[in-house]
């Protein structure tokens, strides 16, 4: 007769695995609710109605008390060490001054680092580093937690409300960091369609490619409602984290409407960071913008002296796909060829002239 798994100690893992466990009840939370930093953690849990989800424990209570069928799989307190300490060595220690920790801002599309603010790499930093006094044990609670976190499709389903004290059950603000960027670290310019009519820099109708879906956060995008819209990074919204009744809209959104009312303080929004092959499709979008600038008559012209390198960075940046992988039917990588094709007519025509 198999053993019924009951959730014990800090982690969960007992044996025989999930698939021969009880359903989660109420009187399992409670005991496992009396381990230290059991209501703190993320768990995994199975249904045969949602298949596997990321629940807090706030919320697993709540399943319970409804009769919910689920078992728990494992909580972000059962991840190897294995995986986390590799992780937290390559990390390393925040630097001695803490304003390094943010990280200058580059601004030339060409420089290695340029949007790094948006990537993973920082977001782990920030997990890592945003500890009082770099105590080990929190730096990689917020590590396990940031792992079993990025899987997660909707950050809104991470917020665990209230206890009976009143205080946040969400993810600690460190942890909220190593999954959103800050909206003014986000440039979108390249993305935007060509428009001669104003004064000001102009876009080159990049498309989004991999970039369209990524997820953006925010108190209130609707205009319609009173009040500006606020990042949950924001100080007027007491830097509380996603809650579950924030809006959820997507980078092709930001782009589709210019009708969303900001707070000036914050940028209005957050985004979830972007993957290694996100990043790099946002560098390259911006090479690619960086060179049509140079080769726009109207803001200045090009230097005749640069006209072979400008070709020779094309040439590579043809070969990008905006999709991520090889897609060549695809609308997006249509476009971006033919934009490419479009600068190199007009590189190379300045060159034989």
């Amino acid at each position: 007769m198999p053993t019924k798994r009951v959730p014990w100690g800090r982690g969960c893992s007992t044996t025989p695995p999930c698939t021969s466990a009880a359903p989660l009840a109420a009187e399992h939370l409670r005991l496992l609710s009396t381990a230290p930093g059991a209501e703190d953690q993320l768990y995994t849990v199975f249904s045969t109605d949602a298949g596997t989800e990321v629940l807090p424990f706030k919320e697993l209570e709540r399943r319970a008390a409804r009769g919910w069928q689920g078992v728990l799989v494992a909580s972000s307190a059962d991840l190897p060490a294995a995986l986390i300490e590799p992780w937290s060595q390559a990390i390393g220690h925040p630097p001695q001054e803490p304003s390094a920790m943010w990280r200058e801002r580059m601004c030339e599309a060409d420089d290695p680092l340029f949007g790094e603010r948006l990537g993973l790499a920082v977001g782990a930093e920030h997990a890592a580093w945003l500890v009082f006094g770099d105590k080990p044990w929190a730096r990689e609670s917020n590590l396990r937690l940031l792992a079993v976190a990025r899987g997660v499709p909707d950050l809104r389903s991470l917020d665990s409300g209230y206890d009976r004290a009143g205080r946040s059950r969400s993810l600690p603000s460190a942890v909220w960091h190593g999954l959103l960027a800050h909206s003014q670290d986000l440039d979108l310019e390249p993305f935007e369609a060509p428009d001669d009519s104003t004064w000001k820099r102009s876009g080159s109708g990049i498309p989004l490619g991999l970039l369209a879906q990524v997820e953006v956060y925010a108190v209130n995008a609707d205009p319609r409602y009173q009040g500006k819209g606020h990042s949950p990074f924001c100080s007027h919204v007491r830097e509380r984290g996603v809650a579950a009744d924030d809006d959820l809209l997507t980078i092709a959104d930001l782009l589709g409407d210019t009708k969303f009312d900001w707070c000036s303080k914050c940028g209005g929004y957050a985004i979830r960071r972007l993957t290694d092959t996100q990043l790099a499709h946002y560098r390259a979008a911006h090479r690619l913008h960086d060179i049509a600038q140079q080769l726009d008559p109207g803001w200045g012209g090009y230097d005749p002296g640069r006209l072979s390198q400008l070709v020779e960075q094309l040439l590579e940046l043809e070969k990008w796909d905006p999709a991520g992988d090889d897609r060549s039917y695809s609308e997006d990588s249509r476009r971006w060829r033919r934009i490419v094709r479009e600068l190199l007519l007009r590189a190379r025509s300045a060159q034989a002239g």
